[in-house]
């Protein structure tokens, strides 16, 4: 079983090299107006074929602090996180992609993704008979859901799970919220409310 995760760890890692050496070019072009901007972007590739994402990710914060109008290095962080199972920093990262360029799609379904998971994750440790509190935080999804991405943009599975409230809530399991599959050398896992993560920013 181990074996079996460790290869999807790894993976998982060379999908993610791949992504980010396929926006290398664009961390290239913007190089000139940004020093330290390509640099920062190549040590974040070379971390992730070295399978270090604790690192990648902190490289491409280096290259986001360059260049802060870039948002190739928040999502690539954003999918670093989301590859973790840590959708609480990868919606946080996500939306400073969406702050730069809301038409950015891949950010759009990431953030879209992990809010509907951070809710998920937080209503299987609600009582069971607090159902008012349980539609309150699916409506509250809901409602900022639209607010960020547009109402055109909300699946209609994922509209009717919120709306329905109740019905839409996971079983429970004994694992802790947004426990991530094992993968390699990843950063620590950071733990929040999800609806003051999705409205924050």
């Amino acid at each position: 079983m181990k074996q079996a995760t460790d290869t999807r760890g790894r993976s998982w890692v060379l999908g993610v090299a791949l992504l980010a050496l396929a926006g290398s070019g664009c961390a290239t072009l913007a190089a000139g107006a940004a020093p330290g901007y390509a640099d920062s972007m190549t040590a974040a590739e070379t971390a992730m074929r070295g399978d270090d994402a604790a690192a990648a990710i902190q490289a491409y914060q280096r290259a986001a602090d360059a260049a802060p109008g870039q948002t190739l290095p928040w999502l690539h962080i954003a999918e670093i996180h989301a590859g973790l199972g840590d959708w609480s920093q990868a919606v946080t990262a996500a939306r400073q992609v969406l702050d730069r360029d809301p038409q950015v799609e891949e950010a759009r379904d990431l953030y879209l993704r992990g809010s509907v998971q951070l809710v998920e994750d937080a209503l299987q440790y609600l009582p069971e008979e607090d159902s008012s509190g349980i539609r309150d935080m699916a409506g509250a999804l809901l409602a900022r859901l639209i607010r960020d991405l547009g109402d055109e943009a909300i699946p209609v599975d994922v509209r009717a799970r919120l709306e329905s409230g109740v019905q839409a809530r996971p079983r429970r399991s004994g694992a802790r919220p947004g426990t991530p599959r094992q993968a390699p050398r990843g950063p620590e896992k950071t733990t929040a409310d999800p609806l003051e993560v999705l409205g924050g920013g």
